[in-house]
Order: structure tokens, then C-alpha cells, then sequence
């Protein structure tokens, strides 16, 4: 397996654990996330934190199943299924995403979302 790998499947492990350190953990202190076109749309591990800790507050049973891992070199790509609810409402809402990750200095320094 590789390092890339590894970090996509403890960083899945965290989120569905809604445990934000140990999620952020898996992230260089430059990650970048990007849109479907590469356009960034957040950079640095404040920003990120801030991104994520927003989002586990708003919803509860917050999940994620990847049925599909692809890993070359640093570059890993997850068929990504997800779901959460909305904490005032209770509302349900999910998709289906493809995210690739890009290894840096031994974290994820890049998540790219399509879809």
C-alpha cells in the first residue's frame, strides 16, 4: 500500500469519526483544495480547520464510504459516497464525489473534488 494510500484511509477514518484533530492531522500545514477545474478554494491547515470544524458542527452523522481506491506515486483517487445531517432540521442530504489527493512532505497536501 502506499503513503498516499495510508493517508486518505486515516483521514476517511477520522472524518467518520467526526475527530477533527485527528482528521486535520493527515493535512500539510499548505494544504490546498480545489474545485473540479483546479481553481483553489482554500489553502493552509487555519483555513481548513476552520472549513471542517463549521461543518461537524452544523451536521451530525456525518459519513463517508469509499468502495473505490486508486493510488499511483503520491496521487491517490477515491470514489467517495457520503451522507450527514443537518443538526436544526434534520434534514438528510449526501452525493457521490471523486477526490484526489496529492502527497506532500509525507501529508496530504492537496484534495481535489469532482462532482
Amino acid at each position: 500500500m502506499s503513503l498516499i494510500a495510508d493517508l486518505a484511509r486515516a483521514q476517511l477514518k477520522a472524518y467518520n469519526q467526526g475527530d477533527l484533530d485527528a482528521f486535520c492531522a493527515c493535512y500539510h500545514r499548505k494544504v490546498r483544495v480545489l474545485d473540479e477545474h483546479g481553481t483553489c478554494t482554500l489553502e493552509g491547515i487555519k483555513a481548513f480547520r476552520a472549513r471542517y470544524a463549521g461543518m461537524f458542527e452544523r451536521f451530525e452523522q456525518v459519513q463517508a464510504s469509499v468502495p473505490h481506491r486508486l493510488s499511483q506515486g503520491r496521487h491517490c483517487v477515491d470514489l467517495e459516497h457520503y451522507s450527514r445531517v443537518e443538526r436544526s432540521t434534520q434534514e438528510r442530504s449526501g452525493g457521490t464525489v471523486l477526490v484526489r489527493y496529492t502527497e506532500l512532505d509525507g501529508l496530504i497536501g492537496s484534495a481535489q473534488f469532482f462532482g
